[in-house]
């Protein structure tokens, strides 16, 4: 009696040793994970548990983080710089932070800090309201007085016994000098304010606003030509010595701003808004090399800067790049091209922008600056931004916070459910990878490492190498649906592992048969004494699609997941 041969089923391997990024489309890449927590792509191909992270201190408030040879915080309303605190007293929020040479400047606050001399700190602005009376009367830009000149709309009768003229017939007074029968107008003519405590916290070159003079020619903006305690020297012509009781105010300040960087030895800034029922849609430039002047305005290439925008919406982030300054806006770009000659030129480039609330995401990473868009995160070359976030699907993220270190683009943001993720880019390997919910509201880059302060309070050294570590770090990958790649039925029948452990972490693998609403465990594995490579089988159940899962605690890496199949009939 003979039996008739049956065939053996076919067996098919598929082995993955280069796995991909986090992968949260419907039809997802090649060997990409489907959910991840606390991975990272230092395994160079391999999956690997990110590396623990350290705590450096603790903030009972906090208001930000940056970085400038140390590291710099904000908790509360005090500055500290190196741990050490400075005597500044702060408004209580968020911050930020620019570096303009040695200085440290904080916004809102306009508060500047010399970072060589922690004593030295100060307003951007100064306001001084006199509390006597006021002289007023005509200089010279030395200080010295001009004398003997007749205040008239008419010259004098005698021109050579009185060859100075005070002409107060035209609209503005003009000091004219009479010389070979002819009257001119005579050169450097200014006018002195004189009254105790006028000129404390200015400086010559300061562009100033006064109010309250009885001369009306005399209030409004103005550059000081000199400046003493108890004088100062503007460059108009009053008309004529006066003296006044009411008080004279002397400002310089600083535009409220939305957001604030630094290009080319100038602070830019933008402001959309009401200001003293006003409607503002402007971009302004401080001095050149003068963080504390706004308002300087004498026809010169160092002049302060300010120009209307006919862009619609609120700006939304500003950074500066490849030598130029980018005012974001959510669907535009106002590019200023500085120019050394004072003639800054502005482009309005109509392109996806940063998200509002995003501003935080602006950072330039290996060459390129990535930021949050409504419609993703964005890598902007100097051309035209493109998104790069499209392996994250159909995640909508908001509130961006950003950091970079070594090819990598840290991002805390929140989905549209209000879960927040903390994502990495590795711009290298062009791979995205999940780390935790961690929120973050500022990263700044210290001694190697990138530090992030967290909205509790918490800051950390997310390479670990300063503070106190971290106890093991749990870890979780998810793959994609097995067996969907091809049209034909197959079933795995089975998953073996490689991966390394470190002593003591551990690793179970569970699979799914339902798209993971429900888990099956197929096996675990503990490190041993030493750090060891190991081999772990799974016997999956016959079953159209299968989803595998890896979760553990310590450092693992996993070198490759095998899987062998069986092929099926075209229906079953």
């Amino acid at each position: 009696m003979f039996f008739s041969r049956m065939k053996t089923p076919a067996l098919h391997r598929v082995t993955v040793s280069r796995f991909g990024g986090l992968d949260l489309r419907d039809r997802p890449a090649e060997n990409s994970i489907a959910a991840m927590e606390n991975l990272c792509s230092d395994g160079e191909g391999a999956l690997r548990s990110r590396p623990q992270r350290s705590v450096v201190t603790r903030l009972a408030q906090p208001g930000g983080v940056t970085d400038k040879e140390t590291l710099i915080w904000v908790d509360g309303q005090t500055l500290y710089v190196g741990g050490t605190a400075v005597g500044a007293v702060l408004t209580a929020g968020e911050k930020q932070f620019l570096s303009m040479g040695a200085y440290l400047l904080v916004f809102p606050d306009k508060l500047w800090v010399n970072l060589r001399d922690l004593s030295q700190f100060g307003s951007m602005e100064n306001t001084v309201t006199t509390q006597n009376e006021v002289q007023i009367s005509l200089c010279r830009s030395d200080g010295m007085a001009w004398e003997d000149y007749l205040a008239a709309e008419t010259p004098p009768a005698a021109p050579e016994e009185e060859p100075l003229w005070l002409d107060l017939s035209g609209k503005e007074p003009v000091l004219r000098q009479y010389s070979e029968g002819v009257w001119t107008a005579a050169a450097d003519v200014c006018t002195m304010l004189r009254c105790a405590g006028i000129g404390v916290g200015f400086a010559a070159g300061d562009g100033v606003e006064l109010f309250g003079c009885e001369q009306a020619a005399l209030n409004g903006l103005h550059v000081l030509r000199l400046v003493q305690d108890d004088a100062i020297v503007l460059g108009v012509t009053a008309a004529g010595d006066s003296m006044q009781t009411a008080a004279v105010t002397v400002r310089r300040s600083v535009p409220d701003m939305d957001f604030v960087t630094e290009c080319g030895n100038r602070l830019w800034g933008c402001k959309y808004g009401l200001v003293n029922g006003r409607a503002v849609n402007e971009i302004y430039a401080s001095k050149l090399g003068d963080f504390t002047n706004w308002h300087c305005y004498e026809g010169l290439s160092t002049d302060s800067y300010a120009a209307a925008r006919g862009s619609d919406g609120p700006f939304t982030a500003a950074a500066s790049w490849l030598g130029t300054v980018l005012f974001f806006k959510d669907r535009c770009i106002e590019r200023l091209y500085p120019s050394a000659t004072g003639a800054h030129q502005v482009v309005t480039m109509v392109c996806p922008g940063a998200a509002a609330g995003s501003h935080g995401s602006v950072c330039a990473v290996d060459g390129t600056l990535l930021y949050l868009g409504r419609d993703g995160v964005y890598a902007f070359d100097g051309s035209l931004p493109v998104v790069m976030s499209r392996s994250l699907g159909h995640l909508r993220l908001h509130g961006g916070v950003a950091g970079a270190l070594e090819g990598k683009y840290w991002l805390s943001a929140a989905d549209e459910s209000g879960d927040q993720h903390l994502l990495v880019y590795d711009s290298r390997r062009q791979l995205w990878h999940r780390e935790d919910e961690l929120a973050v509201m500022g990263f700044a880059v210290w001694d190697g490492s990138l530090c992030a302060l967290a909205e509790d309070g918490t800051l950390y050294d997310l390479q670990g190498r300063h503070g106190t570590a971290e106890g093991d770090v749990a870890w979780m990958a998810c793959s994609t649906a097995l067996g969907l790649e091809s049209a034909w039925h197959k079933y795995p029948i089975r998953l073996s592992l490689r991966l390394r452990l470190a002593p003591g972490a551990t690793v179970e693998a569970a699979l799914s048969y339902d798209d993971g609403r429900t888990w099956e465990t197929g096996g675990s594995v503990t490190g041993r004494d030493v750090t060891q490579a190991v081999t772990l089988h799974l016997r999956p159940r016959r079953c159209a699609q299968t989803m595998l899962r890896l979760q553990g605690s310590g450092e693992c890496v996993v070198y490759a997941v095998s899987a062998v199949y069986e092929k099926g009939s075209d229906e079953t």
